[in-house]
């Protein structure tokens, strides 16, 4: 509090959002869940206040409402962390005055992303703050001492409707030159931090495969290893099977078998049946990745996390994937604008020179599509017939469809 400005009156703020929270926790059915939505959203709208806008919390119009929940709809990805990071650090234990401040901390916990735009705020996050905004300001008016310099509720003429026509997401298409610049760039920076190589490996999925960036993440009974991707099989096609190859044959193939090393295609649990290829220069990303994952853990095996946190205790779950996924791909887009490349005629009147552009997964498979770099999965023909087609999610293996809901 004392960092900022008298004139923002932060600790009159403070206690006010503390009562207002004390008020919001005498409702009947109060949980804790609640407290865990509400309080970030009283603390947003102070740093908001603050370091943005730079006025008082209680000297808010409508004008200032507005610009906060358009604030929240992109906020800055410095801002944002997901649900589970605590204010406070959990691995010190003692007194509560003593413990030292989370660093990851961040004032917007946002629960749900948008599909489509990982930048984009959900329509239910966004709800939130609109509701609980409005609420917070007719606490403020009902306190008898409180001096107030405004006439209404400042989120009282707001709706959920007002700000449904800027969810719509512009989805570049990047053309092979562009696609090849981002890959360019994308492998320079994992070249100088070894904590980029997953996004250069997720980065190399989704130019040079048909893996939806779902099937790369863990769910809480499903975490993929690297025996979801399959070998190659180069004979697959041989028409003769019953007769010996000669000599030569054989020994061709032998070698070719020695420079034909990386998977062929990939397959999920999350979607059976589908077997999803990979095009040939997916292989030296594929070789790249398992031998830096290697390097750091000589016992790594089929069975390894693909994508692991926590020292390989753990795996990404979709939502912190797609976060980290965010971050990255902004770099992409700062290194892009700041080398000459950008000024190629491929790039003129490009809006990803602009500073505030994000670049997605799905942009890059769609583009990558567009190309013709991607090869197309294969559904089987046997799915359906096989009463044991089912994800194979740890439980109940071997298990009849006809069986499967029923408890035992």
């Amino acid at each position: 509090m004392e960092s900022v400005s008298g004139h923002l009156n932060a600790l009159k703020a403070w206690q006010t959002g503390m009562g207002f929270l004390m008020r919001q926790s005498r409702r009947p059915g109060f949980q804790d869940r609640h407290y865990k939505v509400l309080c970030p959203i009283v603390e947003s709208m102070m740093h908001w206040s603050w370091s943005i806008r730079g006025i008082a919390l209680d000297n808010w119009d409508s004008a200032d409402a507005r610009a906060f929940i358009e604030f929240i709809m992109r906020p800055p990805i410095a801002w944002v962390t997901t649900p589970g990071c605590s204010r406070y650090s959990k691995k010190t234990r003692g007194n509560f005055a003593d413990k030292p401040l989370d660093p990851l901390w961040r004032p917007i916990i946002r629960q749900t992303l948008s599909d489509d735009d990982p930048g984009l705020s959900s329509k239910h996050h966004r709800n939130w703050f609109l509701t609980h905004g409005r609420e917070y300001f007719d606490f403020t008016d009902s306190l008898p001492t409180y001096a107030r310099t405004r006439t209404a509720n400042p989120f009282r003429d707001l709706s959920p409707k007002d700000f449904e026509a800027r969810t719509e997401n512009r989805r570049t298409i990047f053309t092979s030159e562009q696609l090849s610049d981002l890959l360019g760039i994308t492998e320079s920076l994992a070249n100088y931090s070894e904590k980029l190589e997953p996004f250069l490996f997720i980065v190399a999925a989704a130019v040079h495969s048909d893996i939806p960036m779902r099937a790369l993440s863990a769910t809480q009974t499903i975490k993929p290893t690297f025996s979801y991707f399959k070998p190659r099989d180069i004979q697959a096609s041989d028409p003769v099977q019953s007769q010996p190859k000669t000599e030569f044959a054989s020994s061709y193939l032998a070698s070719r078998l020695t420079f034909a090393k990386g998977p062929g295609f990939f397959e999920s649990p999350l979607y059976p049946g589908r077997r999803f290829h990979l095009s040939a220069p997916f292989q030296p990303y594929f070789q790249r990745y398992a031998q830096f994952r290697h390097q750091h853990d000589p016992s790594l095996s089929a069975h390894s996390y693909l994508l692991p946190l926590m020292r390989g205790v753990d795996a990404y779950g979709y939502g912190s994937l797609i976060e980290k996924f965010s971050e990255f791909t902004t770099s992409i887009l700062q290194d892009l604008r700041a080398r000459p490349a950008s000024a190629r005629m491929h790039w003129k009147g490009s809006d990803k020179l602009d500073p505030s552009a994000s670049l997605t997964f799905t942009e890059l498979r769609e583009s990558a599509k567009r190309a013709g770099l991607i090869p197309k999965s294969f559904v089987s023909q046997d799915v359906g017939s096989n009463d044991n087609v089912w994800p194979d999610i740890g439980i109940r293996q071997g298990i009849s469809k006809s069986n499967w809901f029923q408890t035992r």
